[in-house]
């Protein structure tokens, strides 16, 4: 699989809370592309406003950087570790982070998606059509589902980017994570955003984007970091696109 990706810190931010797993490497402010034969690809954001969130987001990152195949057990563990870490210095006993990440197994049988928090994984359908796979763990979905907000007031509500689910934020028990099997139906592409993009970028825009590129995935994850700060994104922001498209062909 190749993997392109971009991530930017927020025009606000004295350090990007972004970081971005491909393999067993970590990588923040940077935009690039490598090629990966299997593991993770992820994209964890610091919980802005918590002191630590971009030592959380690394913390997290590195930890599965040098782990083996995943489990539910295995993320409770790397939980508890920051959770254990963050009581040490008293400015960061809440530090958190949200999580999304693909993971796919050397033997390439199964794609596992591993999602906390308000970071997203999108299906790319026919090259340019999103498909949202995860659901964001906030107050404002939980809302919007138990119908005590529509769509029109969600777009405005104060605290739309209140999260109810991450990595460590000082207890253990707001580790509450997705995990879903994609297996067959596994799309070929693959995107996956921090807020800082989603927040900002409508679905139409960055399925246009997808479409004037016309394949140049490099190109498209560049745009949606740039046009997340014309829209007035002040947040870090992070796209990174994931095309299975050589392991198809391939098999």
């Amino acid at each position: 699989m190749q993997v392109y990706w971009s991530t930017i810190k927020g025009t606000d931010k004295a350090e990007s809370e972004d970081r971005v797993l491909v393999g067993q490497k970590v990588f923040s402010e940077e935009t690039s592309q490598a090629e990966l034969d299997h593991g993770f690809v992820a994209v964890a954001d610091g919980v802005g406003g918590n002191y630590g969130g971009a030592e959380a987001a690394s913390f997290v990152c590195q930890v599965l950087a040098t782990s083996g195949a995943p489990s539910k057990e295995m993320f409770q563990h790397i939980n508890h570790l920051l959770v254990e870490k963050s009581s040490v210095n008293p400015k960061h006993s809440n530090m958190a982070t949200t999580f999304s990440g693909l993971y796919v197994s050397s033997e390439k049988i199964d794609t596992v998606i591993f999602h906390v928090g308000n970071t997203r994984v999108y299906a790319i359908q026919a090259g340019k059509y999103l498909r949202q796979l995860t659901e964001d763990d906030t107050v404002v979905q939980h809302l919007l589902k138990t119908g005590k907000l529509t769509e029109e007031e969600a777009e405005h509500y104060s605290a739309r980017n209140e999260i109810t689910a991450c990595f460590g934020g000082g207890k253990e028990s707001l580790l509450q994570l997705d995990e879903i099997h994609m297996r067959e139906e596994s799309p070929v592409q693959f995107l996956l955003t921090s807020d800082g993009i989603h927040e900002h970028l409508s679905t139409d825009e960055m399925e246009d984007i997808l479409d004037d590129v016309r394949g140049d995935w490099p190109k498209a994850v560049k745009m949606m970091t740039e046009q997340a700060i014309v829209n007035g994104s002040r947040d870090d922001a992070t796209a990174v696109l994931v095309d299975f498209r050589a392991k198809k062909e391939e098999e």
